[in-house]
């Protein structure tokens, strides 16, 4: 008898907890940092970020990954996913929303990123 009440003790106390329990995912959560002047913001957000600044005089380059985003700010210069979303002015916020960029509420377009010319073109050999 004793058994079973405490068999029957241990279930209510189990029972009562679940209520308690939560899981709570978000798919429009954010992940937010702040970049020299500029506030970015990323959504969704992800768990794995990471970020990183480099100065050198007046060159500035930050980084900041964020799930399959990367956010590259390079002498004010804005770059999401290698590509050029042009240059920034001081304090204007960045927002990468579901692949959309906003820069300071306004919707910008990516281009892609210019190579800088390695001198001549290199010559094949036709046989």
């Amino acid at each position: 008898m004793r058994c079973i009440f405490c068999s029957s003790l241990m279930l209510l106390v189990a029972v009562s907890m679940l209520p308690g329990c939560s899981f709570n995912v978000s798919v429009n959560a954010e992940s937010e940092t702040d970049m020299g002047s500029h506030h970015v913001m990323v959504k969704p957000g992800s768990a794995m970020t990471s970020s990183s600044s480099a100065t050198f005089g007046d060159d500035a380059t930050y980084t900041f990954s964020c799930g399959k985003v990367t956010v590259k700010i390079e002498n004010e210069a804005l770059m999401v996913n290698e590509l050029n979303y042009g240059m920034l002015e001081v304090g204007q916020t960045v927002e990468v929303d579901h692949g959309k960029v906003f820069v300071a509420g306004q919707e910008r377009t990516g281009k892609p990123v210019e190579e800088p010319d390695q001198g001549e073109p290199v010559k094949q050999d036709v046989k």
